[in-house]
């Protein structure tokens, strides 16, 4: 039965068999991507995965090793481990090389797998390579590394036990790629001591030195009173037979899964930009629900930084200013809404421009085109359409903002001054200011001229009358209006007012 990861990381999972001297493998899952890491005696001898990027192959074109032709004779349908072995029986590589190769590749499997904080994992005691293919792999060094990425409060609960004692484990530091303050805590151990006593000796901030003394577990550079097992079969039970066993039959060999590639990194950025490109909110860049709650977010952020943060991608010039474009909205959405005072004017932003849109997908439709050219049909504001302009117009001037509607509404006029719509709604924006009412009454008159059978431009003109106390001409234009459309309320109303 599959686990998942987010209860148990594969850094811990690694380190526990390490501790009890298992055998077997250890599968892995996350979205499409799939992973094996096989174990001897608690050490990684081998590690495979269905991504393109990191089968053996890609590896030996990387580094030129071998050509495509060769890898075309030799390579097709054959998995990682039968196409080294091919390789050096025919003498194309030799296995000095081999295994150097395979070591990177098994590094970078790990180093991936490690940086998951999401999928699941199963763990078979029975599975064996089905060869004689082994490597040797900095384990610890991977399992620092990945300790360093994890998140300070995931750290935080692995240590509930302030009096859990320390110790040191003699294991060798010389190739260990320490920072100074994993060096100065570990040279603080030389003795058991409690958790609380090396948080103090640390010289570190709390969450700082549990960080660090996290990693130096994980490597086995240190050691726990109590490590945390996930395990279900541990060393003593494995061990935990019956005297002078009659001898069993050794397991069957387990060939490394044969599954179909996963996405290669140049179609998964493919993909991640183009999702960049449709996102229209923060939301959306962190891909998230609205509703999501904050540890959502912060895991959906971790899990994009480690995928796709900038300094991944210096080696390619082409692609790192995208990238780094990218991220820096991922940032931006981060820091929005992980703050509860910048995410509550953010939602109420969102939602003022929902309103926006759906008021303006109800603004008036154009009913006919008998009175535009060719020119004001295909005429373009800035650059935008002028439909556009009208309708953010529209939408301002509905939510009583005619200082940001007359800006746009202006523009769409001026762009297809044949469009009765866009010179009656510009009127209508210049008539809200007693200072441009004339030019409003000029674009109604252009508007009614535009098309004489629309009644709402009538009233407006009506309205307009009205205000500048010209009854007599309200009077007549309401009558028009009604006699086009004897339904109008607008009309109506306005009507009763003048007949008080």
């Amino acid at each position: 039965m599959a686990e998942k990861l987010a209860a148990h990381p594969l850094a811990e999972l690694i380190r526990e068999i390490s501790i009890t001297n298992l055998s077997g493998a250890l599968r892995l899952e996350n979205e499409r991507v799939k992973a094996v890491i096989y174990f001897e005696d608690g050490q990684v001898v081998y590690a495979a995965s269905n991504v393109r990027d990191l089968r053996f192959s890609e590896y030996l074109k990387k580094h030129n090793l071998v050509s495509e032709q060769q890898l075309a004779a030799f390579g097709n349908n054959r998995s990682d481990t039968a196409l080294a072995a091919v390789l050096n029986s025919k003498g194309v590589l030799d296995q000095f090389a081999t295994e150097s190769v395979l070591a990177a590749m098994v590094s970078d499997i790990l180093r991936l797998t490690l940086s998951w904080k999401d999928g699941s994992w199963e763990y078979d005691n029975q599975a064996r390579l089905a060869d004689s293919t082994r490597v040797r792999v900095d384990t610890s060094s991977l399992l620092i590394e990945a300790a360093r990425d994890f998140e300070p409060t995931f750290v935080l609960e692995r240590f509930p036990n302030p009096d859990e004692e320390i110790a040191p484990t003699g294991a060798e530091t010389k190739s260990a790629r320490l920072l100074p303050a994993e060096g100065f805590v570990l040279s603080r151990v030389e003795q058991p001591l409690s958790l609380s006593e090396l948080v103090t000796l640390s010289g570190l901030g709390p969450t700082e030195a549990l960080q660090t003394i996290y990693g130096l577990i994980l490597a086995g550079y240190v050691k726990r009173q109590s490590f945390p097992l996930a395990l279900k079969r541990t060393a003593s039970t494995r061990r935990a037979v019956p005297p002078k066993p009659a001898p069993a039959p050794p397991p069957p060999p387990v060939e490394e899964p044969k599954v179909e590639p996963a996405v290669s990194e140049e179609e998964e950025l493919k993909f991640f930009f183009s999702r960049m490109d449709a996102a229209t909110d923060h939301y959306a860049v962190l891909d998230v629900d609205r509703s999501a709650a904050i540890n959502e977010i912060k895991r959906s952020y971790y899990s994009l930084a480690r995928r796709y943060h900038p300094d991944r991608f210096h080696a390619k010039a082409d692609i790192h200013a995208r990238v780094e474009s990218a991220f820096a909205r991922i940032t931006q959405a981060y820091e929005t809404l992980t703050h509860a005072k910048q995410k509550s004017a953010y939602d109420l932003k969102l939602a003022a421009q929902e309103k926006a849109r759906k008021i303006a997908d109800a603004a008036p439709k154009r009913a006919t085109q008998t009175n535009l050219t060719s020119d004001d049909r295909s005429a373009t504001v800035g650059g935008q359409d002028p439909e556009k302009r009208f309708r953010e117009g529209f939408a301002a001037l509905e939510m009583g903002q005619p200082s940001v509607a007359l800006p746009h509404l202006a523009a769409a006029a001026q762009a297809a001054p044949r469009e009765a719509r866009y010179r009656a709604y510009y009127g209508k924006a210049l008539a809200t200011n007693s200072k441009s009412q004339k030019m409003a009454e000029a674009e109604f008159q252009a508007a009614v001229k535009l098309d004489p059978t629309n009644a709402a431009y009538r009233v407006m003109l009506a309205e307009l009358f009205f205000d500048l106390s010209f009854y007599r001409r309200a009077l007549t234009e309401v009558e028009r209006a009604l006699q086009i459309d004897p339904n109008n309320n607008e009309a109506k109303a306005l009507l009763k007012k003048l007949q008080k």
